[in-house]
C-alpha cells in the first residue's frame, strides 16, 4: 500500500541538469535527499532540459523528474551584467534581483500551483522562493543555501516570507543569523552527506605513485592555479630519486566558470580580491575573459601555460559522476585549495568516505568537513608553499596519510550520511509545516525514523 499522502518539489538552479548522474553538489544534495524523502513524500525535483531529455521523467516511479528549458539570451544577459560590473567595480546584486532567470521562476511557480504540493524546497535563488510564495501562498518554503548569497545580497523583506532556511554548512547558517537577527529562528544548518556505500576504500592500492587529486569547478575562486604552484614546489624541492615519475597532478571537473556577477570579489578579503585579474583588468580583455558563451575558458588557458608542459600534471576535464570513485581510489592525497570560502566541500566528504586523507585550505565550511591534525591538514587560503608543505607532510609519511584516512571515514559514517541529512531536514520541515500536528504527518515521521 502506498503511504505517501504529501508532495515535496525540488527547485534546483536554472543551469541544473536534473538526472540521476548528477553533473554538480546542487543536484547530487537534491537527488540523494529525494532519495531518502520518496519513501514518505512524492518528490519532484525541476531543473533545466538539455536538447534531447524528456520534460518529465521518474527514477523507478519514486522521483519525478520536471525539466524546462533555459533559453540562450538569458545566459547572455548575465555576461553582459558581469562584464558592466567587473568594469565599473560595482556591487552588483542581480544574482538574487526577481529579474534574473524570472521565467524559470514563474514556469515553475504555476506548475507548483497546479500540482499543489504542500512543501517546496529551493537551492540558493532567494527571489524564486519569494515567486513560489507568492503563487502558492499557503505552501510551506523551505530555502536550503549553499552559499553566501544571503549574507551578502539578501534583504529581509524577502526573507521574512521564507518558512525554514537551511544552510549547508554552520558557517552558512551563522553568518545569515548573524546578518538578520530577526529571524535567526527560522535558520538551521542541515550538513550535506556522503554515499558512503558508493565511495569507499580499494581493496587494492596502486604502489609507488604519488597521485595529488583536485576535483570540483575548475574557476578561479577554487584556487587551481595555487594548487599548480604548490605542485611545482613539491617537485622542485625533491631530489631526482624521488621525484622521478611518482609525483602526479590529476585535475578533474568542468572548466566553465560563473559569471562574474555569482562571484564578485570581495575587495575586504584581499586573497579573494586577488582573484579580479583572472576576469580582466582592461575592457578588452573583459570581454575576451567573460563574454564566451562556448569552448574554453581563459582561465583554463591560463592553467595549461602555469602546467609548463609538465606531463606529470594531467587536465581530465569533466568526467562522469560514477567515475570519480576510481579517481579518489588511486590517489594518495585529496587537495581543496580554494581561495574563496567554500561552504562545505561534497569532495572533502567524499574523499574522506574513501579513506582519503585532505589537505585543503582554512575556509569556510570546510574546517567542519575536516579535522586539523585528525582527518587532514589545513593550511591559509592562497599560499602555495603552506600548500606544498602540507601535501609533502602527508604523502612522505604513509603511516600518517593512513590514520588520516581511517579517521576522515570514520567521522563520514558518524557525522555525514544522507540518511541523517534527510531525517534532520523532514524534522525541520514537520515543525513548521502545518501539517505537522496532524496524527498522519507524525506516523510517517515516526515510520521515517524508524526506516532510516
Amino acid at each position: 500500500m502506498n503511504t505517501r499522502t504529501r508532495r515535496i518539489a525540488i527547485v534546483c538552479q536554472p543551469w541544473d541538469n536534473v538526472r540521476l548522474e548528477s553533473e554538480n553538489s546542487v543536484v547530487t544534495t537534491s537527488y540523494q535527499l529525494a532519495r531518502c524523502l520518496a519513501r514518505d513524500w512524492h518528490v519532484t525535483i525541476y531543473g533545466r532540459r538539455k536538447p534531447g531529455q524528456k520534460r518529465c521523467e521518474f527514477d523507478g516511479g519514486s522521483i519525478e523528474f520536471k525539466r524546462l528549458r533555459v533559453r540562450k539570451p538569458q545566459q547572455l544577459m548575465e555576461k553582459l551584467i558581469s562584464m558592466i560590473a567587473c568594469y565599473t567595480e560595482r556591487r552588483v546584486t542581480y544574482i538574487l534581483s526577481i529579474w534574473n532567470h524570472l521565467f524559470y521562476a514563474i514556469r515553475v511557480a504555476i506548475s507548483i500551483r497546479s500540482l499543489k504540493y504542500d512543501v517546496v524546497h529551493v537551492h540558493n535563488f532567494l527571489q524564486f522562493a519569494f515567486l513560489i510564495k507568492f503563487f502558492n501562498p499557503a505552501t510551506t518554503i523551505c530555502l536550503h543555501m549553499h552559499c553566501e548569497w544571503l549574507r551578502r545580497f539578501a534583504t529581509e523583506r524577502r526573507l521574512r516570507k521564507i518558512d525554514l532556511i537551511i544552510g549547508v554548512s554552520d558557517y552558512i547558517t551563522e553568518g545569515t543569523k548573524a546578518r538578520f537577527p530577526a529571524i535567526a529562528d527560522r535558520c538551521h544548518a542541515v550538513y550535506n552527506g556522503v554515499d558512503s556505500f558508493h565511495f569507499s576504500p580499494s581493496s587494492s592500492q596502486i604502489k609507488g605513485q604519488q597521485r595529488l587529486l583536485f576535483l570540483g569547478r575548475v574557476s578561479p575562486e577554487k584556487g587551481v592555479h595555487v594548487l599548480i604552484q604548490a605542485f611545482k614546489i613539491l617537485a622542485d624541492s625533491r631530489s631526482p630519486g624521488i621525484t622521478g615519475s611518482s609525483l602526479h597532478l590529476d585535475i578533474v571537473g568542468d572548466t566553465e566558470i560563473p559569471p562574474y556577477i555569482y562571484f564578485l570579489p570581495d575587495p575586504e578579503d584581499p586573497v579573494i580580491a586577488g582573484l579580479r585579474p583572472f576576469y580582466g583588468q582592461r575592457l578588452s580583455e573583459m570581454v575576451r575573459r567573460q563574454l564566451t558563451l562556448k569552448g574554453q575558458t581563459s582561465y583554463w588557458d591560463d592553467l595549461v601555460a602555469a602546467a609548463g608542459g609538465d606531463d606529470r600534471i594531467v587536465f581530465h576535464g569533466a568526467v562522469a559522476y560514477a567515475q570519480t570513485i576510481d579517481l579518489y581510489r588511486r590517489a594518495a592525497v585529496m587537495v581543496i585549495p580554494s581561495v574563496c570560502n567554500e561552504a562545505f566541500s561534497l569532495p572533502a566528504s567524499e574523499a574522506a568516505a574513501c579513506g582519503l586523507a585532505v589537505v585543503a585550505t582554512r575556509s569556510g565550511g570546510i574546517r567542519e568537513v575536516v579535522e586539523h591534525g585528525k582527518t587532514g591538514i589545513l593550511v591559509a587560503r592562497g599560499d602555495a608553499k603552506q600548500l606544498a608543505m602540507a601535501i609533502s607532510e602527508v604523502i612522505d609519511n604513509p603511516a600518517l596519510a593512513r590514520a588520516m584516512g581511517e579517521a576522515g571515514r570514520r567521522r563520514m559514517l558518524e557525522r555525514f550520511t544522507w540518511e541523517a541529512s534527510a531525517r534532520h531536514l523532514a524534522d525541520l520541515i514537520e515543525s513548521v509545516s502545518g501539517a505537522s500536528g496532524s496524527q498522519s504527518a507524525r506516523r510517517s515521521r515516526q515510520r521515517t525514523a524508524h526506516q532510516l
